[in-house]
C-alpha cells in the first residue's frame, strides 16, 4: 500500500493542475485581503483582523467544494485514458486502488487547505489593524476549522465515490454537486412541505453543518465544542459510508 500511495502522490503533485488551482485560490484570497486593507486605510474602522477572522466561517464552505478538484486530481480521468483498466489488469487489488486514490486526494486537500488558511490568516494579521477582540477571533477561527475539517473529509469521500463510478470527470463533478448541494435542498424542502423528519436528514449534510455553527441570542458566534464533536461524527460517517459504498461498487464494477 505504501508503494502505491507514494506513486499516486508522485503523479498528483507533478500535475500543473494542482498548482494552478492553488495559485488561483491564493490570488482570490489576496484580492480579498487587499480589499480589506484598502478600505481600512481609507477610514473603514470595521475592516480589522478580527473581522477578517470572522469572515473565515463563510469561506470554509469553499473547502467542501474544493474536494471536487482534489478528487479529480487523484483520479485523473482514468476511464478516458484506460489507466484504471491497466491497474486492475496488472493485479493491483481494487481496495488498494480505491483507498490509495482517496488517501492521495485527502493529502492534497489537507496541504492545500493548510496553505490557503495560513496565507489568509497571516496576510490578515500583517495587513489589518488589531484590537482587543483578536484573541477571541483566533479562538473562533480555530474552532471553526476544527469543526469543518471532518466535514471536508466526508465531502472528499463523496467526491472520490463519484469519480470512480462516473465515466467522465464532468459527470463525476455534477454528481458530487448533486449529492453535496442539491440533494440537501430537496430534503429541506420535503421537511417544510411533507414531514419534519426530512429536516433531520437535511441537518446531517456537510454543507448544512458548515453553515450552522452556533451563535448567541444576538447572532454573535460562540464556541460550542459539542457541536464540533457532532461535526466529527457526521463527517466521519460520510467518509466511512461513502468509502464503503464506493469500494463495494468498485469490486463489482466491470472496467472497460
Amino acid at each position: 500500500m505504501r508503494e502505491y500511495l507514494t506513486a499516486e502522490c508522485y503523479k498528483l503533485f507533478r500535475r500543473k493542475y494542482f498548482y494552478g488551482a492553488l495559485i488561483v485560490c491564493l490570488l482570490l484570497e489576496g484580492l480579498l485581503l487587499w480589499s480589506s486593507w484598502f478600505t481600512s486605510i481609507n477610514g473603514n474602522t470595521h475592516s480589522t483582523f478580527a473581522m477578517a477572522a470572522f469572515m473565515l466561517q463563510t469561506l470554509l464552505t469553499v473547502g467542501m467544494y474544493a474536494t471536487l478538484v482534489t478528487g479529480d486530481l487523484a483520479f485523473s480521468d482514468q476511464y478516458r485514458f484506460t489507466t484504471l483498466k491497466n491497474e486492475v489488469s496488472y493485479g493491483i487489488p481494487r481496495s488498494r486502488i480505491y483507498l490509495g486514490k482517496l488517501a492521495a486526494a485527502t493529502l492534497a486537500a489537507v496541504i492545500a487547505a493548510a496553505v490557503m488558511l495560513g496565507f489568509y490568516l497571516l496576510g490578515a494579521w500583517l495587513l489589518l489593524p488589531h484590537g482587543a477582540g483578536d484573541g477571541e477571533a483566533l479562538a473562533l477561527a480555530g474552532y471553526w476549522i476544527a469543526g469543518a475539517f471532518p466535514l471536508w473529509l466526508g465531502a472528499q469521500g463523496v467526491a472520490i465515490l463519484c469519480c470512480f463510478h462516473m465515466r467522465s470527470a464532468a459527470a463525476g463533478a455534477f454528481l458530487s454537486v448533486f449529492l453535496l448541494a442539491v440533494l440537501p435542498c430537496i430534503f429541506q424542502m420535503l421537511g417544510y412541505l411533507v414531514h419534519p423528519a426530512f429536516l433531520a436528514v437535511y441537518h446531517c449534510f456537510p454543507g448544512d453543518m458548515l453553515g450552522r455553527f452556533p451563535s448567541d441570542m444576538l447572532g454573535q458566534p460562540v464556541i460550542d465544542w459539542s457541536y464540533a464533536g457532532r461535526c466529527w461524527l457526521v463527517g466521519l460517517a460520510w467518509l466511512i459510508g461513502s468509502t464503503a459504498v464506493g469500494m463495494v461498487l468498485f469490486r463489482k464494477k466491470e472496467i472497460r
